[in-house]
């Protein structure tokens, strides 16, 4: 088993846990993830925290990876839906509306990222969930926004649309992770003005 997994015993039914209690529970689960990071958290401190059984943990989320990204996908989802990125005729438009109007990152959310972050290389479980339910989709979602991007001119036809993908979330990911706070809209409208699009300009000249 990989290090901080943890993993309950099979059971051949889950029992439901839904609307508020279902609510409380990953609310939970990410105040003891913020307060004892992934690697420490276990069953046992969450049935705790939340006057749960571990049997009811485990019937419906039967490892401790599946358990806490259910827990963030909820943080998502209660505050924000991502369908797709807003096509505002102009990439630099597309991003600030994305990125800085309606960010993905606040206060709560960096604390669960920072949590989180340093247990992806250890637990091949949470790696393979988080990518699959959170940075696979989200690169989909900007790279369509490129690639209309690409189709009015403001990127290059032979330009690497993946690096140019990667710049404005790497650049909240590097501020989550060393300042410990959610990025500013100030400091993300930098970023694209001042490194992505320049970036994206010289994909057409080169």
């Amino acid at each position: 088993m990989a290090v901080g997994s943890e993993q309950g015993p099979a059971v051949a039914n889950r029992p439901r846990v839904e609307g508020d209690r279902e609510a409380e529970i990953f609310q939970g689960v990410l105040e003891v993830l913020i307060e004892l990071g992934y690697d420490r958290l276990t069953f046992d401190a969450v049935a705790s925290h939340v006057r749960a059984s571990k049997a009811t943990l485990y019937r419906k989320w039967p490892t401790k990876a599946e358990l806490v990204v259910a827990a963030v996908e909820h943080l998502k989802s209660s505050s924000q839906e991502h369908g797709q990125i807003p096509d505002t005729g102009s990439l630099e438009g597309d991003f600030t509306v994305e990125f800085c109007e309606a960010p993905d990152y606040n206060e709560s959310s960096s604390q669960v990222f920072r949590s989180i972050v340093p247990a992806l290389h250890r637990d091949p479980e949470l790696t393979r969930l988080f990518n699959e339910r959170f940075i696979a989709p989200r690169r989909a979602l900007i790279r369509d926004a490129m690639e209309r991007a690409q189709a009015r001119g403001e990127i290059g036809a032979s330009a690497d649309l993946d690096v140019l993908a990667a710049i404005v979330p790497a650049a909240i990911t590097l501020e989550v992770m060393t300042s410990g706070e959610a990025p500013t809209p100030q400091f993300i409208q930098t970023v694209i003005r001042e490194v992505f699009l320049p970036a994206c300009r010289a994909s057409i000249e080169s």
